[in-house]
């Protein structure tokens, strides 16, 4: 099995912190902020209040901020850190450019993170950034990818043995460790061509390819799925993406789609 861990630990980001001027206002005193995790601010959009909170501050390749924040939902008036303790939340996470903060927003206050507002930013670490997933999470990354290997190791067994609902149900809890394991992916999507249902298959190495898009073998078979369901259009279609997307393996993809050229023809 390949696992491409030293990609995705690339992709951890240190935090950091960025300076900017707040608007003077009757409520808030103007100052230069450094813009810290549970950091809260706010600016008026018309008669509305659009109010944001930092959940977490990374820095990519020295160059990059992007800021973490959650949403609140409109207000008539100004916030006050009381009042937002019951003030609805529109999006509990999306990331933003650190050039969204200007003279316009106003400083509030700061209280830290709860638990509950950090579920959604959680998530998107774990798909995104599995180290510091790891890491916010009190967890090990080798003893995550040690289980998910585990979980892997199960379903090909089951595999082999003909099990594949049992198999799939494996790979899918190895995925659900490690949502980044594209090989785990591609299994399902063999599971499913064994069983002969080839749509459910394609859909698993769509899934797979959007995780890793250098996965030939997902593509490949990708191929053979429409081929299976005698979608010629689609299968040529997939192959010639194969030629063009990687080079170094365009003999393979090539004589596939020649072939099928000739029974269109």
């Amino acid at each position: 099995m390949r696992f491409l861990l030293i990609t995705f630990f690339l992709l951890f980001s240190v935090l950091t912190v960025t300076t900017f001027k707040t608007q003077a206002s009757a409520a808030y005193s103007p100052q230069v902020h450094r813009l810290h995790i549970g950091d809260i601010f706010s600016f008026q959009d018309g008669e509305a209040w659009q109010t944001i909170k930092i959940l977490d501050i990374q820095t990519e390749a020295q160059t990059q901020t992007t800021v973490h924040v959650l949403i609140y939902q409109l207000s008539e008036s100004k916030p006050t850190l009381h009042a937002l303790r019951t003030q609805p939340i529109l999006t509990y996470h999306t990331p933003v450019s650190q050039t969204l903060f200007s003279s316009k927003w106003f400083y509030i206050g700061n209280t830290t993170p709860q638990k509950s507002e950090l579920k959604s930013y959680i998530k998107y670490l774990k798909n995104n950034d599995f180290k510091k997933y790891a890491e916010v999470t009190n967890q090990k990354v080798d003893d995550l990818i040690f289980r998910a290997n585990t979980l892997y190791t199960k379903g090909y067994a089951l595999s082999q043995a003909a099990q594949y609902q049992q198999a799939i149900a494996a790979y899918e809890q190895a995925i659900s460790v490690f949502p980044l394991y594209y090989e785990a992916i591609d299994k399902i999507g063999f599971a499913y061509m064994d069983m002969g249902e080839f749509e459910k298959a394609i859909k698993y190495f769509d899934r797979s390819l959007e995780v890793y898009p250098k996965g030939t073998t997902a593509l490949y078979y990708k191929g053979m799925s429409y081929i299976n369901l005698e979608d010629l259009e689609n299968a040529l279609a997939t192959f010639k993406q194969g030629m063009e997307k990687f080079p170094e393996q365009k003999e393979t993809f090539e004589e596939m789609y020649q072939s099928l050229s000739k029974l269109t023809l």
